[in-house]
């Protein structure tokens, strides 16, 4: 999240200077360190329930944060704290059928490797991951969706302490890909989960439930006292809110690269730059080693390309990353504006031109999206309804919902103009250029639209995108990051409206509600057969498009940039992040060993 605003280019670069991570180098490079800059700040890192579910947060949380097997950017399992990857062919992974063949729970068996330690020495054990279930079932806690852990249990081998078996009832369809539990160092936080526990007992959600579990959180890791007790490769060293946050290398975690650890980056510090522009012109004087994939916009990237010489080398990598505008259809103030009027929500995307904006923004190299699941995705579907520029059907179908133009031309309806306010996170170049584009289009359909931004910190912090029903913002505008291999249709089901009963934890921020929509979903959760699953999505996806809840725009390929003998700092859509192999992070010259390289 954005701390500071203002900057200029000449300050943040000052500010880079003073505070180097290198010593007297006054550059984003040393002989074993790194210094990234990120165009986002978060609340907090390593927060083991991911309440703060912030993009920047999850890159940070790769370099501190193990987990018992990871995925490499083709998909392919790994061992971390594990000993082995379950398969069906090792025995470690179980479909349980009943009678009639129908999978009614699968489960995962994981031994946890001697070696694997907390940082600070302690041995990582299974009642650490049973610590983190019990806290993430616990309805009191804000996680952004408690499926697929709300019935898991874990168990423990009886003749193995350091085997436990993790079972999905009903069954989650992703297991073997992905499901496997967090952990948290229960020997450093439990004490502070039972004072809240305490405290809360009997509690609904609220503001006072919320105000306990932010005590607890904090008691752990904050942005100025990050947590020191961690399991990933680096550990969180020193913190300055809204300038810069150093990371040391590990020294119990387990995993050596080809070498020894000595030869790769034994610090990495992240500066947090919330003007774009003023990213690149750091990253172009050297002051920067890398660029986070929070950091500068496409055009940027472009530029940065054309610039780069034989200092640094720019990637623009296709993901999932799908920038989209939520509507919010809550509260009385939406019922007045229509929102909650599927005709008018079709309106507003027939009155833009999604595809001459993506033409000159990004060259036509950002595809225009038509629904809300990624076409990487397996269950995609084409022939979902598309809305094509069209400002006379965007008129009549306004029209057809009752509203007129008024003396100036701005629609009205019951004395109420149609005056929307569309909102972003500020200082991000592309999105305040794709406000602007739009604001226009919907003018000449009598649609008034006033912008009102906010620092991210404000824009995804508790108080904006989760309470909708107080009519803050009609329009949001920013960007999902999510696998394509795990496409579940999560993100726009009627359980993850954010509210006061599941302490605005849920993702749906738009509070859209369809219960034919509702109904596939959870079908698809749990359905283990290709072709229907296929089927349930393409019926979503349908109805997700007549419905029109959100506007989606178009899906992003990730630009960022390095100096080019940084050694395995790349990512792909599944992977997500450049961070995801941190204990292999290192500078080629002083011995890196290449692993990877991005595609």
């Amino acid at each position: 999240m954005k701390k500071r605003y203002g900057l200029t280019a000449a300050a943040a670069t000052l500010l880079l200077l003073s505070a180097c991570s290198n010593p007297g180098s006054g550059a984003g490079r040393g002989p074993s360190g790194l210094v990234i800059g990120a165009g986002q700040e978060p609340p907090n890192i390593s927060d083991p329930w991911l309440t703060n579910n912030l993009s920047i947060s999850a890159e940070i949380n790769a370099l501190t944060t193990a987990s018992l097997t990871i995925r490499d950017n083709d998909g392919n399992q790994q061992p971390d704290i594990a000993t082995e990857v379950p398969t069906e062919a090792n025995g470690r992974y179980t479909l349980n059928r009943d009678a009639s063949g129908q999978v009614v729970s699968n489960s995962l068996t994981y031994t946890i490797r001697p070696e694997a330690k907390w940082s600070d020495g302690t041995a990582i054990t299974p009642a650490d991951f049973q610590f983190w279930l019990n806290v993430y079932q616990d309805e009191r806690v804000p996680v952004p969706d408690r499926f697929p852990y709300s019935n898991a249990t874990i168990t423990v081998s009886e003749s193995d302490p350091a085997t436990f078996t993790l079972t999905y009832e009903p069954p989650y369809l992703f297991a073997q890909t992905a499901g496997q539990p967090g952990l948290a160092p229960a020997h450093v936080m439990r004490a502070g989960w039972e004072a809240f526990d305490q405290a809360t007992k009997g509690q609904e959600p609220g503001e006072a439930l919320q105000a306990e579990w932010t005590k607890f959180i904090s008691g752990y890791t904050t942005s100025s006292t990050p947590p020191k007790v961690v399991s990933g490769a680096f550990v969180p060293e020193t913190w300055t809110a809204g300038s810069m946050l150093s990371l040391k290398r590990n020294a119990n975690y387990w995993r050596e690269p080809e070498g020894g650890a000595d030869k790769y980056l034994q610090t990495v510090t992240y500066r947090f730059i919330p003007n774009t522009n003023t990213l690149k012109l750091n990253l172009l004087s050297g002051e920067l080693g890398a660029l986070s994939a929070t950091g500068v916009t496409f055009d940027q990237a472009l530029d940065l390309q054309q610039r780069q010489g034989e200092k640094f080398t720019t990637y623009f990598v296709p993901g999932a990353v799908w920038e989209h505008i939520d509507i919010n259809t809550r509260g009385e103030r939406s019922q007045k504006l229509g929102l909650n009027d599927a005709r008018v929500r079709q309106a507003l995307l027939y009155g833009i031109d999604r595809s001459a904006m993506t033409q000159a923004l990004f060259q036509g190299k950002e595809p225009v999206s038509n629904t809300f699941v990624n076409p990487l995705a397996g269950v995609y579907a084409e022939d979902v309804p598309t809305y094509e520029y069209n400002p006379e059907r965007a008129k009549e179908l306004l029209a057809q919902a009752g509203w007129t133009p008024g003396g100036d031309g701005i629609l009205q309806k019951n004395g109420q103009k149609l005056a929307l306010t569309f909102s972003t996170t500020a200082g991000n170049a592309v999105r305040e250029r794709v406000q602007q584009i739009l604001q226009a289009q919907w003018k000449k359909i009598g649609v008034q639209v006033n912008v009102q931004n906010y620092p991210a910190s404000v824009f995804f912090g508790p108080d904006m995108l989760s309470k909708g029903e107080e009519g803050k913002w009609d329009l949001a505008m920013y960007a999902w990051v999510s696998d394509p291999t795990l496409e579940d249709g999560s993100l726009f089901k009627a359980s993850g409206i954010p509210t006061a009963a599941n302490g605005y934890s849920g993702q749906n921020n738009s509070g859209w509600n369809n219960a034919r929509y509702n109904e596939l979903q959870k079908a698809a959760e749990t359905n283990f057969d290709e072709e229907s699953r296929k089927a349930q999505f393409a019926e979503m996806q349908k109805i997700w498009a007549e419905e029109v809840p959100a506007l989606p725009l178009y899906f992003r390929s990730n630009p960022y940039a390095q100096q080019k003998d940084l050694v395995n700092y790349d990512f792909s859509a599944i992977t997500q992040y450049p961070t995801w192999d941190a204990f292999r992070l290192g500078w080629g010259e002083s011995g890196a060993v290449s692993a990877h390289t991005q595609q």
